[in-house]
């Protein structure tokens, strides 16, 4: 309780009297009017954006012109990668027909998947419903949009963890220091988790095997990987040893790399998963722009920008753009300015997806338009227009140097690289930065004797024209 205070009590109640004294004393002077506001005059409104009155044309070249022949040997062109063929390693194909493929690209590629761990790497609190399923649901969703309906990744999902009775400290896959017993151990462990699987699953409908690990598999530092067609390779199934594919991630997976955190890694477990079904449905993925955000073949974990587009290219030769929707120029063919409407590779259908220039065997000019939207929603807003890449069919190698270099680093020969608006001071080129690339509304790009210009961007349309230069 507070105490009383009488001294307190009669200062302030002297306080009062004489404020009250002096206030009756003062005369209060008149308020002054206030000063009128100036009204802000009105704003302009912004003028209509009307888009160019074009119709679109019928592509200028037959599609068969820009379906490029790759450049490999006759014996070896459409065989699955990898194989020897005369003592030589088959790469993929770069120009068409797509490679030979392990997962189907029409219909549909069945999947068993599991989240699988060891007596030394023990499961985590997440489980295949919480995590797997939406995961799962992810990749059908991507196939269903990027196939425009001619294709679905479809799984048989274990509602449950699988151990196997090991530990996978004994069985090392370290390629980096001894390929040969990495690639043998990979090959029993894929058998082992084979056999753990439960029964009831439909191996002649499955096209292959994806495990998810535990966490604490510190000992797999490459991918445990089956293509499914190697001889002496096969895993064991109810009815008897089957060819699949089979596929895991590694460490990997549990390290933050940068700002690609192991979070931001297991969110994007079905990107990953994507780029893994790509790699053995006949593409090459790692271009152009590797390392960059431009799509999953490129980049498969937020960085801290992220696409989950297909490249234009690879889905013109997967099937998965009909031939209808690839504007085709044969330079050849040009005698005045051509003109045609790309809509963005990130909104589903539309008459054209793709614009083809076959320059050379080794320089093949692809137009795509692209937004930040849907596929591209993590993109900023500015990143919008079109992208203009060269490939280059004709490459006699593919090794290591296409996953090197920055994206675009011409010291690290690629299969494909990106092209540069002419607004852009290559000289200043900072090859880590993804944004330089885009052809924005009144930009040109000049190359191989054409000058390629974006008249209009619309919302869901760009209007492209293309001119020959004088010689």
């Amino acid at each position: 309780m507070a105490r009383f205070r009488p001294g307190v009590a009669i200062v302030l109640s002297g306080i009062v009297a004489l404020s009250g004294c002096a206030v009756a004393d003062i005369d209060t002077p008149e308020m002054a009017e206030p000063e009128a506001v100036a009204e802000a005059p009105p704003v302009a409104p912004e003028p209509e954006r009307i888009a160019p009155d074009w119709v679109q044309p019928a592509s200028l070249s037959p599609v068969e012109v820009c379906k490029v022949q790759d450049g490999q040997p006759q014996n070896t062109r459409g065989v699955l990668e990898g194989t020897q063929v005369n003592g030589v390693r088959v790469r993929s194909n770069v120009g068409f027909p797509l490679s030979g493929y392990t997962l189907p690209i029409e219909g549909e590629a069945n999947l068993i998947v599991a989240m699988v761990s060891f007596d030394d790497a023990p499961r985590s609190e997440l489980t295949p419903e919480g995590f797997l399923a939406p995961q799962l649901e992810e990749m059908t969703r991507w196939s269903d949009f990027w196939s425009q309906g001619k294709f679905r990744y479809t799984f048989q999902m274990v509602d449950e963890w699988i151990n196997v009775p090991v530990n996978h400290a004994d069985y090392p896959v370290r390629p980096k220091v001894d390929q040969q017993t990495s690639r043998q151990n990979a090959y029993q462990i894929s058998r082992m988790v084979t056999e753990a699987l439960p029964d009831g699953l439909d191996y002649e409908a499955a096209d292959g095997i994806l495990i998810y690990w535990a966490p604490g598999i510190d000992a797999f530092e490459g991918d445990i990987g089956l293509q499914g067609f190697e001889r002496g390779m096969e895993l064991p199934t109810p009815q008897g040893p089957k060819g699949m594919f089979f596929w895991s991630g590694n460490k990997w997976h549990y390290e933050d790399t940068g700002q690609m955190t192991q979070e931001l890694k297991a969110a994007h477990t079905w990107s990953f998963w994507v780029y893994l079904m790509l790699d053995s449905q006949g593409l090459h993925n790692h271009g152009p722009g590797n390392g960059w955000p431009n799509g999953l073949q490129q980049l498969q974990v937020p960085n801290p920008e992220f696409s989950g587009a297909l490249l234009g290219w690879d889905a013109f030769k997967l099937g998965w753009i009909d031939d209808e929707q690839v504007h085709c120029i044969d330079p050849g063919d040009m005698t005045d300015e051509v003109r045609f409407i790309l809509t963005p590779q990130e909104i589903g259908g539309g008459e054209r997806r793709l614009a083809v220039l076959p320059l050379s065997d080794s320089d093949v000019v692809v137009i795509e338009s692209r937004r930040p939207v849907g596929y591209s929603e993590q993109w900023d807003p500015s990143h919008s227009g079109l992208v203009v890449y060269s490939i280059d069919p004709s490459i006699a190698e593919l090794n290591a140097g296409v996953q090197a270099g920055c994206g675009n680093d011409p010291a690290f020969p690629k299969w494909g690289y990106y092209l540069y608006p002419d607004s852009f001071d290559q000289s200043s080129e900072d090859c880590r930065d993804f944004t330089n690339f885009f052809v924005r509304e009144g930009d040109t790009l000049t190359h191989g004797g054409l000058r390629i210009s974006l008249e209009f961007s619309a919302d869901e349309l760009d209007y492209v024209s293309i001119e020959a230069l004088a010689p």
